[in-house]
This record gives structure tokens, C-alpha cells and sequence, in this order.
């Protein structure tokens, strides 16, 4: 087994021996907590130098009334020496000593004399140890020791032997825990969560590996036994403190345990000294949260129960004092005091969503649902209506609709009309975010009809608002305005500073298009943002950091986009917002894809398709990863795009179809092959005709003149998209350098002279876009042009399989045995990006493994 980041202790027992070998001997000891690595590491040196010394080893037992001189005698043993005349029972220990030392310096070779677990040790095996220790450096000898650094307290002998060594004859390693970033690579090889790993296991290296063996966030058996070997060794005083701190996650005040009993301090401070339990601000925990959950599992249900109603009773007015809801909440759940939940839950979710934690805020509003058990529904509905919102937050969109629509039953039978057109407002919200445009504008529709004739409200105004935001997702400028100044007008008159940036949103984000208005619905747009962050409206916030950043993308200001868009993903990841950045990653896929930078692309594009993510980010994600694997002649392609067509068609929005169908008429260009019916282009034409998105228009009339021969009259074409003549292909060409956008400028200049042609051709080839080269090229021939580039570089002609420079550094290193993390670091690529290539270069050569692939680049050649 390869070990993890004990490379610099490994070679420090390696340079270590090889000091020994210029005749200068010494002591090397190696501690740490149980489980940490010190048998791996000195097991892992022996190993590596078997051959070249003599190794010995000695180990110490855990028995009751363990054997004098144990280790000594298992070094005996190997050496095969007559020593019938020492025993247990020999009294001059220094002769004894003595001979042996003689009979090491003696030895032909070098030795390495390994004792393990010396905190064991016996009295006698100490003073050996010592007597060695101190006399080292006069033998071809490696003294290795390990020990458990946790279980020598200031009185154990052991201490007094360490402190008695000659400077400079002895080194010690401690061994530390394994970092975040190592543990979370060891999970993630595996498909883990490495986070999760950490956290409970703390970076134990035994206690990582167990988990990993047979996942699952339950204690591994291995680990169980280990623990409650422990805790069984423990007296009755003890044993209860460990029970008391089993049933607290979140640690116990030292204040709190000596009102308990005043005993307890002391009993703490042996486990403190064994660094079982760690005091951090004042609270007591366990070292490992393995530990904690070992003892919690192994409690009776009645014993955890009286735990937590004891807890409960001494110490819940200290935890309200100090507003510590969140554990009166974990302590009354766990006592069966489900009014108590019922009391609290919300009031702690509200404090969660107000810190920008809404995954907490969304689990303590449904606890308080679990737990209710009456039958007020005026308790309920505000349940209700509270759980939805934080699920729409953090995007669990169907369940969000789920619980408003119970709400929404809840009004319409009290007959409360302005909560009832809210609901129906928020409703329509959510089966937008489902990718339901239809119920979307049913449900908007409705909520304006159920108030319209009620007098001003907040919810009447932001049902103004939910109209214009509808308009404003369509690119129907108009009607946005429309709904969006009735929004604004209702806001400032009931003094609405909500719905007023809600409506500046919608609007401003409309106006930001057209370049006559850009300049009024940029400042719109800044306004609604700085309205969010200034009142703590984390929704609203995203938004306009959402609408902000995908606007430019429409507009290709990829660099203003990018700016605004990982500004906004960053606000959103620190307060759970994961609908708003998951949508705006998938925007800034889009950047990359459009920017040439297609691996970056596809890594957030796999990162999100591996998640349960709303239909709206999937169609950009599948647009973004199937253009993309179109354009580089890789299977799967036409799979994403007809699955981002049939979600896009159900959002009935211009801005989802327009994309998707332009890639779709470019996969045509490059098959061959129909894939769109007429009637779904006859359906987006119509749409476009009242969109006012010149650039996507533009893109799929582009794509469908060239795919289908079929030019779009009187819709006005942004000036990147203007080919019909060399002049207007030069320009368009120009602009695309500009914007920075590699892809649409290699085919604006493929409509250019033959020379420009030429250097299209190479372009999409650097891209890594191998379909569109080929089809560049048939073109080219087809049309008698000569001297057509070849494409493929000097390196990669010069292997049988092409294979390109880094797929041959890849390839080399997979020889080497190197997982996806260890190539991706030594490339200084993303782990990602290496699948992709590993990918590549299996097809190329033809092989379904990595072995294989090593063997067959061996075979042809390519590598040696």
C-alpha cells in the first residue's frame, strides 16, 4: 500500500541508514496516536532495505502481567544464538546488556533493531532501551522504536528513559494526521465524499482506510472494536463521562460537567493527557468523532434517553441564555420532548437563513413539521410556506412546490385572499425553476386575477413583478416593461423595497440588451444588487448577480461576464444558495465553451451532471457538453442535445431553444444527418420574431443557413454573424478576435480568401475541434483548393496511434502505476482533464484498460 504524505519521514529513516552505514549508529523513535502509521512507516523502510542489513524485531504486548524483556527475547530468537544461560531470573541485567551489545558489534552486517510498541514495554525491556539507546553510536545499528505518544502521561517510565538519552544519538518522528486535501483525494478516487471522511475520521490514517474499505458513515467493525476495547478498560466514572460526551456533537462546557459532579475534572484530565478527549473554547470533546459515535451506538436506547432529558433539565435555560436553540432542539429530539422541537425549530431556522445557512435553515423548518402533531393550521401553513421557500433556495425545487401547494390548500379553504395570490405567485416561480413554463404562466396569470381587485399589497405588486420577470425570461421587452413599471410604482408607493428591486431586476435585465437602453438597464441592475446586498436579501442578491452575469454572456462581454458571474457564485456558495450557483455556473460553462476553453468547460459540466440540479441549469450544462463533444468528434454528442431539446422545449423560452437548436443544425452541417423537425424550427421562428436577443437569434439563423440552406427575412443579424461576402467575413472575423471567442472566429474567416481558409482550418485543429476540422477540409477539397493543412502536429504524426504530447506524458505515467490525482498533480492538470485525455488515448490505441494502454504504447513504440 503506498503511503500518504509520509514521503519526508520515510526519507529521513532513509538518510538515517545511511549514516549508520559510514559506522555511526543511532536511535530513531517513531510515535503518534493509535492508528496513525507508525507500523506502515517502519514496516515500509524495512522493506526497502531488507537487503542490504540485518533486520530484527522485537514487539510489546498489552497483556496484564506482560513478560520481562519480551522484545529482547524476540531478538534473540532471531539470531539463533545459544543464550540458555540468560533467563527471567538473571539478576546481573548489565551483563546480560552487555553480551548482546558485543554480539551486535560483532555482526557482519548492518542491523536494524525494531521494537514496537514500547508505552507497553515492561521495566526491565525499558531499562534495555536505555542501556542501548545511550551506547548507539558506538554500533552499525538502527534502534527503531514506535510508541503511542497519547498513552505516556508525565509519570510513565517511558518519559524518564527519553529524558535520560544523549543529545544528538536519537531522533524522533511524530506522526501527524493526514491533511484535509489528502483525504479528501483518497475519497474522491474512490466516488466518496471526502469531506465527510475527514470529519469523522479526523485524518486517522487506519481510521480513513477502514472507512474507505466498506463506505459508509457508520464505524467501521475494525474501528468499533478497537474503541470499545478502550472504553471497557475504563472505571464506572469514567464510562459516564464518555456516555455524557457521546450524546453531544457539539462538545460540553467544562463549566457545565463539574456541576455535574465535581469529580469529573479529574477524570477528564487523564483523557485529556491521553488525548482521548481535546478541550477547544472551553468545550470538551472527543478527539475523533469515531469515537463519539462508538459509544453513542453502543448506549441502550433508555441510558441515550436519560442522557439527553438530563442534559435537557440541568442545562436549557443556559443554552437559551446563551442562544444555543440548535441544542436544545438536538437534546429534546433525542428526550422525546417533541413540543419542545415543535418550540424552537423554527426560531433556530430563522437564525440559520438569516447567517446565509439555508440547508439548515430548509432541515429545521421540516423538523418542526415531523414533529408538530397537532391540528392548527395556522402553525402549519407558516411551516409550510417557510419550508418551500428555503427548499427553492437550495434547490430542491420539487419539493418546494410540494409544501407551497399544501399551503396554497390551506389558504383557499381559510379564504384569505391576498396569501392565496401569493402563493399562487410563488408557485408560478417554482414550476418556472422546474422548467415548466406553461404552469409557470397558468400560475402567474392566476395570482394577478385573484388580486387584481384588492387594494395595494405586496403581494399584488410582486405578482406585477413575477408578470414581468416571466416577459423579461422570454426576451419580450415590451411586456416586461409592462408589469415591471406597474411593480415598481406599487413598491414605492407602499415604501417596498423588495419588490422595488425585484421589479428593477426584471427590467433592468430586459433593457441591458439593446444598445440604446444597455446604459439605463446596467444602472437598474446595480441598483437591484446593491438594494439585495445592503437589506440582507439573499435571493434577490443571486439574482442579480445571476442576471448581471448572463446577460454580457448573451452579449459576448466574456470578460465583464466571468467577473460578475464567479463574484456571484462565490456570494452564493457561502449561503447555500445552491439554485442561483448552480445556474450561474452553468452560465459560466457557457463562457468557457464559447472562449475556447472547452476543459474547463466540461469539468463544471460534469460537476453539475453528476448533481440532481433544476431542468433550467441542465439545458445549458447539456448544450454546453454536447457542442462541445460534437465539435471534437467524441460519442455522446447528439444524446445531450436532443435530451437539452426536449427540456427546452418544455420552458417554451427562446433563450433555452435558441442554443439548443443551433447546436443541433450545427451537428447537421458536420453529419449530414436531419434531427429537428421543421415544425420545432417553424415554432422558434415565431418566438424570435417577438424576441428582441439579436445575438442568439442571430446564432441559429446563422446555423440554419448553413445546415439547411434556408435564410430568415426581416430579423435584424448581429454584425459577427454577417458572412454573406469576404468584406462582412473579415469584419465578423474581427469582432470575434475581439470578444475572444477562437470557434466563431475560425468560421467567420473560413468564409474569407483561400489563405484565411487556410488558417481557419488550423484554428479549430488547436481548438481540439477534430469533426469541424475534417468538415473544413472536405470543404476546402471540394472546392479545389490545394495545400489544405494536415492538422496534425510534428509530435503526434511521429506515433503510430497520434497520440499528442500530453496524451504520451499521460500514457507514461499510467506505465508507472500513477492514479488520476497523482498524473493530474505532476501535469499540474485537473484530475478531470486527465480522464479526458485517458479517454482519448484508449480509443486511439485501441485497448479498454489503462494496463493495456501502457503495454500497447510500449509495443508501438511510443513510449519505452
Amino acid at each position: 500500500m503506498q503511503l500518504v504524505e509520509r514521503e519526508e519521514f520515510l526519507a529521513s529513516l532513509h538518510q538515517c541508514f545511511e549514516n549508520v552505514l559510514e559506522g555511526e549508529g543511532h536511535s530513531m523513535f517513531v510515535c503518534g496516536e493509535s492508528g496513525i502509521g507508525k507500523t506502515s512507516l517502519v514496516k515500509q523502510f524495512c522493506r526497502t532495505v531488507n537487503k542490504r542489513a540485518t533486520i530484527l524485531l522485537g514487539t510489546c504486548d498489552a497483556l496484564f502481567a506482560p513478560r520481562p524483556l519480551g522484545p529482547l527475547y524476540d531478538v534473540l530468537l532471531q539470531l539463533k544464538k545459544d543464550w540458555t544461560g540468560y533467563n527471567e531470573t538473571i539478576t546481573d541485567r548489565t551483563a546480560f546488556f552487555a553480551q548482546l551489545f558485543l554480539e551486535l558489534k560483532a555482526h557482519p552486517h548492518p542491523v536494524i533493531i525494531l521494537f514496537e510498541d514500547i508505552h507497553w514495554a515492561d521495566e526491565a525491556t525499558l531499562d534495555f532501551i536505555k542501556f542501548l539507546a545511550r551506547r548507539i553510536t558506538q554500533l552499525p545499528c538502527v534502534f527503531l522504536l514506535t510508541y503511542r505518544d497519547n498513552e505516556i502521561d508525565a509519570r510513565h517510565p517511558l518519559r524518564t528513559v527519553l529524558g535520560q538519552l544523549i543529545p544528538g544519538s536519537y531522533s524522533r518522528i511524530v506522526l501527524p494526521h493526514l491533511s484535509k486535501e489528502a483525504v479528501e483525494q483518497m475519497a474522491e478516487s474512490r466516488g466518496y465524499n471526502g469531506e465527510e471522511v475527514y470529519k469523522i475520521s479526523g485524518g486517522n490514517p487506519f481510521y480513513v482506510q477502514e472507512m474507505l474499505a466498506s463506505y459508509n458513515l457508520g464505524v467501521p467493525e475494525n474501528i468499533r472494536d478497537s474503541i470499545l476495547a478502550a472504553y471497557s478498560r475504563c472505571d464506572e466514572k469514567a464510562k459516564l463521562v464518555w456516555d455524557l460526551l457521546s450524546v453531544q456533537p457539539s462538545g460540553f462546557e467544562l463549566e457545565y460537567l463539574e456541576q455535574l459532579d465535581a469529580a469529573y475534572p479529574d477524570v477528564v484530565g487523564t483523557f485529556i493527557e491521553h488525548r482521548i478527549l481535546i478541550v477547544e473554547e472551553q468545550r470538551l470533546f472527543f478527539k475523533h468523532e469515531l469515537f463519539r459515535r462508538t459509544i453513542e451506538s453502543s448506549l441502550s436506547p433508555f441510558l441515550r434517553i436519560s442522557l439527553h432529558k438530563m442534559i435537557l433539565e440541568r442545562f436549557r435555560q443556559s443554552f437559551e441564555t446563551r442562544h444555543q436553540v440548535e441544542r436544545i432542539i438536538h437534546h429534546a429530539k433525542n428526550a422525546n420532548e417533541y413540543e419542545l422541537v415543535v418550540q424552537y425549530a423554527p426560531e433556530a431556522a430563522k437564525k440559520a437563513a438569516a447567517l446565509g445557512a439555508h440547508i439548515e435553515a430548509a432541515k429545521l423548518y421540516l423538523t418542526a413539521i415531523e414533529y408538530y402533531n397537532k391540528q392548527d393550521k395556522e402553525v402549519l401553513v407558516t411551516f409550510y410556506e417557510a419550508y418551500a421557500y428555503e427548499c427553492y433556495l437550495t434547490n430542491q425545487v420539487k419539493e418546494a412546490i410540494i409544501y407551497n401547494g399544501k399551503a396554497l390548500d390551506i389558504w383557499k379553504e381559510k379564504g384569505s385572499i391576498t396569501e392565496t395570490g401569493n402563493c399562487l405567485r410563488f408557485l408560478s416561480r417554482l414550476w418556472w425553476f422546474d422548467g415548466n413554463r406553461t404552469k409557470a404562466e397558468q400560475y402567474a396569470k392566476e395570482a394577478v386575477d385573484v388580486l387584481e381587485n384588492e387594494p395595494s399589497t405586496k403581494a399584488k405588486a410582486m405578482a406585477y413583478s413575477n408578470m414581468s420577470q416571466l416577459m423579461m425570461l422570454a426576451d419580450l421587452t415590451k411586456p416586461c416593461e409592462y408589469w415591471g413599471s406597474k411593480a415598481i410604482e406599487m413598491a414605492k408607493e407602499l415604501n417596498d423595497e423588495e419588490t422595488l428591486l425585484h421589479a428593477l431586476n426584471n427590467v433592468g435585465t430586459t433593457l441591458i440588451m439593446t444598445p440604446l437602453t444597455m446604459e439605463k438597464g446596467t444602472a437598474m441592475l446595480q441598483q437591484s444588487l446593491d438594494l439585495a446586498l445592503a437589506n440582507g436579501f439573499h435571493e434577490h442578491a443571486a439574482r442579480a448577480y445571476t442576471n448581471m452575469g448572463s446577460a454580457p454572456v448573451k452579449l459576448k462581454d466574456y470578460t465583464f461576464a466571468e467577473r460578475v458571474l464567479t463574484e456571484g457564485i462565490k456570494y452564493c456558495e457561502e449561503r447555500d444558495l445552491n439554485s442561483w450557483s448552480t445556474y450561474m455556473l452553468s452560465w459560466k460553462a457557457r463562457v468557457y465553451a464559447e472562449t475556447g476553453k472547452w476543459q474547463d468547460a466540461i469539468e463544471i459540466c460534469d460537476t453539475l451532471l453528476a448533481m440532481h440540479t433544476s431542468p433550467i441549469v441542465k439545458i445549458s450544462v447539456l448544450i454546453a457538453a454536447g457542442m462541445i463533444k460534437m465539435r471534437r468528434g467524441e460519442e455522446g454528442a447528439l444524446a445531450l442535445l436532443l435530451e437539452a431539446k426536449k427540456l427546452a422545449f418544455d420552458t417554451n423560452e427562446a433563450q433555452r431553444l435558441l442554443p439548443v437548436l443551433a447546436a443541433l443544425l450545427e451537428y447537421e452541417w458536420l453529419t449530414g444527418e436531419i434531427y429537428i423537425e421543421q415544425k420545432e424550427i417553424d415554432t422558434l421562428i415565431a418566438l424570435i420574431r417577438e424576441s428582441d436577443a439579436v445575438v442568439d437569434n442571430s446564432n441559429f439563423i446563422f446555423w440554419l443557413q448553413k445546415a439547411r440552406g434556408v435564410a430568415v427575412k426581416g430579423i435584424r443579424i448581429y454584425e459577427g454573424y454577417q458572412v454573406d461576402n469576404k468584406a462582412a467575413a473579415k469584419k465578423a472575423a474581427a469582432i470575434w478576435e475581439k470578444t475572444g471567442a477562437p470557434y466563431e472566429q475560425s468560421l467567420a474567416l473560413f468564409e474569407g480568401t483561400e489563405e484565411q481558409k487556410r488558417t481557419a482550418v488550423s484554428m479549430v485543429h488547436e481548438l481540439g475541434a477534430v469533426a469541424t476540422s475534417e468538415k473544413l477540409k472536405q470543404l476546402m477539397r471540394n472546392s479545389g483548393i490545394k495545400n489544405i493543412p494536415r492538422g496534425i502536429r510534428k509530435s503526434t504524426q511521429a506515433n503510430a496511434a497520434h497520440l499528442t504530447q500530453r496524451e504520451i506524458d499521460i500514457v507514461t505515467l499510467l506505465k508507472d502505476g500513477l492514479q488520476n490525482k497523482e498524473i493530474a498533480s505532476k501535469l499540474f492538470i485537473s484530475p478531470k482533464t486527465v480522464d479526458h485525455h485517458i479517454s482519448s488515448l484508449l480509443f486511439k490505441l485501441d485497448v479498454n484498460s489503462r494496463t493495456k494502454a501502457a503495454q500497447e504504447a510500449t509495443r508501438l513504440g511510443i513510449i519505452k
